[in-house]
């Protein structure tokens, strides 16, 4: 004989008025909801850099959805050194296995040829050591890695390095 096991979800809602309903779902009502969500990132290549906005709590099949979409989007210049932005000021604490796949993305995208890294981090301090701390791998030295003060200043950075073409 087989046993199921099913766990409930309780999720509460907040609506407008500031009234709210607590719901009970079901493992598969879960998952449904999860992939009907929008995603907590935005991600796009150019020239030879991936820019990334990660904002809200990233849920673990949303940085599952996440690690596949960065790959697929970076493989195609990974013959060569390339860069990524990350722009994490509007991220916010989120699991122990959702941070444990980025750690593990950070180390794929080191072994293929990532070097240079540029960080826009979140005002609140916490979050920044949170995030530093759970995604720490080991980095060979020719990895660059600076702290942006705006999209600006990392896209310039990342001209001069000779990663993003210049506008003509």
């Amino acid at each position: 004989m087989r046993s199921l096991k099913c766990s409930t979800y309780k999720l509460y809602l907040q609506q407008k008025g500031g009234l709210g309903r607590l719901f009970s779902l079901n493992h598969s009502e879960w998952i449904a909801m999860q992939k009907r969500q929008t995603k907590a990132y935005q991600i796009q290549q150019m020239d030879h850099v991936l820019w990334v906005q990660v904002f809200g709590v990233s849920s673990l099949l949303g940085t599952e959805e996440y690690v596949r979409d960065f790959r697929a989007l970076i493989t195609p210049v990974i013959t060569k050194p390339w860069a990524v932005v990350l722009d994490i000021r509007l991220w916010q604490a989120s699991p122990a296995q959702s941070l444990q796949l980025l750690k593990q993305n950070s180390e794929w995208a080191i072994a293929n040829n990532l070097h240079h890294v540029e960080l826009l981090l979140p005002a609140d301090e916490m979050l920044t050591w949170q995030y530093l701390k759970a995604t720490e791998v080991e980095k060979p030295e020719y990895l660059t890695r600076h702290i942006a003060e705006s999209e600006e200043s990392a896209r310039l950075n990342l001209q001069a390095a000779g990663y993003l073409k210049g506008a003509d």
